[in-house]
């Protein structure tokens, strides 16, 4: 009986020190900047990203690491994304660029650089 009530004393003890289960998967990011050169679309890290949800304020400036990506975590929405173009370099398109990110979906804002 002692060892019953040990046992069961333990078990009780440790499920209410283990943290709870989420009942929700994270989230997916809301936005994915990446930013590529030349023709073979080369990942080109240092490419500074302003973010801002569509007709707002910027929330936030994210940088392209080694991979040429830099993502955003944020509530799922409309975007702009905006870049500045390393010098150097000449952007191929527009330096905005407007997502809507989805549950499930993580929309790409691609930027493509001519550099010398």
């Amino acid at each position: 009986m002692r060892r019953t009530l040990l046992v069961t004393s333990a078990l009780a003890a440790a499920c209410a020190l283990a943290p709870l289960a989420s009942a929700e998967p994270p989230a997916d990011p809301a936005v994915k900047v990446q930013a590529v050169y030349g023709p073979e679309q080369f990942p080109m890290a240092g490419v500074a990203a302003d973010i801002a949800p569509c007709g707002g304020a910027n929330v936030a400036t994210l940088t392209t690491g080694v991979d040429g990506t830099a993502v955003y975590n944020g509530a799922l929405g409309c975007y702009r994304i905006q870049v500045s173009t390393p010098i150097g370099c000449a952007l191929d398109s527009d330096p905005a660029v407007q997502v809507t990110s989805a549950p499930g979906v993580t929309p790409p804002a691609i930027f493509r650089f001519r550099c010398a």
